[in-house]
C-alpha cells in the first residue's frame, strides 16, 4: 500500500503531466496564414506570352522586328562582359527584360522619336549587339525566358551599373527626377569592387576650372571654396557648392560627360591651379544592381534570383509567359 503523503505527490506529479500534454503535445501547430497573390497591373498581365519588339539601328536607320527573347541576346551581350559567371549573366537577363518592359510601358520607348519600341543605342534605350551573342548568352536568356521582377504588381525600374564602392545608391542619388516613380530602388551592400578594373577602385580627374565654372555659371566666383556640400545616404556627392551656387552633383557629372567623371562617389573635390580635381571611386549612376557585384555574387554560389532579389530587395520576382 502507498503511503498517504506518496500518493499525493504521485497524483499532482500526474495531474501536471496530462496539463502539460494537453497545452503543448496536442494542440496542433500555429499554421501562418497563405500569402495572398500579388495583383500585377493591367500593363503586367497582359504579357502573357512573347512580345515582338520593334528595333530602330542607329547606324542604318534601319527597322528591325524581333521577337523579345532573341532581342535580350543582343542587349546582354552588349551590356555585360560575356565571359561572365552563368548566374550573373541571368541576373543580368531579368533585368534587362523587366527594364525593356518599364520603358515600353511607362516611358513610351523610343516611338515618340522613331516609331519604335527600341533604339540600339544605350543613350537611348538598351545597348543592343547581335555579333557578341554566344552560348553563353542564349543559355543565359533561355533559362530565364520570361522572367521580370514587379513591385505592387507593376515593372519595376531596373537600373544597373559597373561598380560602386560598398554601397549602391538610392534613386534619389542617381536619378532625383524618378525619386517618385521608384522609390522602391535603395542602397544596398554590394562587394564587387574587389573584381572590378583596377582603374575604377580610387581615380583621380581633372577638369579644366573654366569648364566646372561655365557649368555652375557666375555665382561659383573663383571655385577656390567648390565643395561637397551634401551627400546622400550611400556617401556619394548630391550637392556641389562654391561661392553662392549650388548644382547637383548628377547634374554636373553628367554635363561634363559620365566616361570622364566616372561617378558621383567623391572622397573630395579641390581646386589645383587651372583645375577641379575629382577624386572618387566606382563607375556609373550606383543605382540597381552592380554588375561586378553581380559577379562577386556568383562567384560566392548565388542563383540569379538571389542576385537579383539582394538588388532590389522591395522587388517581387515574377514569370511572366513560359
Amino acid at each position: 500500500m502507498i503511503p498517504k503523503r506518496k500518493f499525493t505527490a504521485l497524483l499532482i506529479l500526474l495531474v501536471i503531466s496530462i496539463l502539460i500534454f494537453s497545452l503543448s503535445g496536442c494542440q496542433q501547430p500555429t499554421k501562418k496564414p497563405p500569402t495572398k497573390p500579388i495583383k500585377l497591373s493591367s500593363e503586367v498581365k497582359k504579357y502573357n506570352k512573347e512580345p515582338v519588339i520593334s528595333l530602330y539601328r542607329t547606324a542604318t536607320g534601319a527597322k528591325q522586328e524581333l521577337k523579345m527573347e532573341e532581342y535580350l541576346k543582343g542587349v546582354l551581350a552588349a551590356e555585360m562582359n560575356p565571359k561572365f559567371p552563368l548566374e550573373a549573366l541571368k541576373a543580368q537577363a531579368i533585368v534587362a527584360r523587366t527594364m525593356t518592359l518599364a520603358l515600353l510601358e511607362y516611358e513610351n520607348g523610343t516611338r515618340g522619336k522613331y516609331g519604335t519600341d527600341a533604339s540600339d543605342s544605350h543613350l537611348e534605350f538598351q545597348a543592343y549587339d547581335e555579333k557578341m551573342i554566344n552560348d553563353k548568352i542564349s543559355r543565359a536568356i533561355n533559362e530565364t525566358r520570361g522572367q521580370v521582377l514587379t513591385y505592387q504588381g507593376k515593372f519595376v525600374y531596373t537600373l544597373f551599373h559597373s561598380v560602386s564602392k560598398e554601397k549602391t545608391a538610392s534613386i534619389a542619388e542617381g536619378f532625383p527626377k524618378l525619386a517618385k516613380k521608384a522609390g522602391y530602388l535603395v542602397p544596398v551592400s554590394t562587394n564587387g569592387i574587389k573584381y572590378a578594373p583596377v582603374k575604377y577602385k580610387s581615380w583621380t580627374v581633372k577638369i579644366p576650372r573654366w569648364e566646372i565654372k561655365n557649368l555652375m555659371g557666375s555665382k561659383a566666383g573663383t571655385l577656390d571654396d567648390i565643395r561637397v556640400s551634401k551627400r546622400g545616404p550611400s556617401g556619394r556627392a548630391t550637392i556641389v557648392s562654391a561661392g553662392r551656387a549650388s548644382v547637383k552633383a548628377v547634374d554636373l557629372r553628367q554635363q561634363i560627360g559620365p566616361d570622364r567623371l566616372y561617378s558621383t562617389t567623391w572622397t573630395s573635390v579641390k581646386p589645383e591651379g587651372n583645375y577641379i580635381v575629382f577624386k572618387g571611386s566606382g563607375w556609373g549612376h550606383g543605382v540597381g544592381m552592380e554588375q561586378w557585384g553581380a559577379y562577386a555574387m556568383a562567384k560566392e554560389g548565388k542563383t540569379a534570383r538571389q542576385i537579383v532579389e539582394h538588388y532590389f530587395p522591395k522587388a517581387v520576382w515574377t514569370q511572366l509567359y513560359k
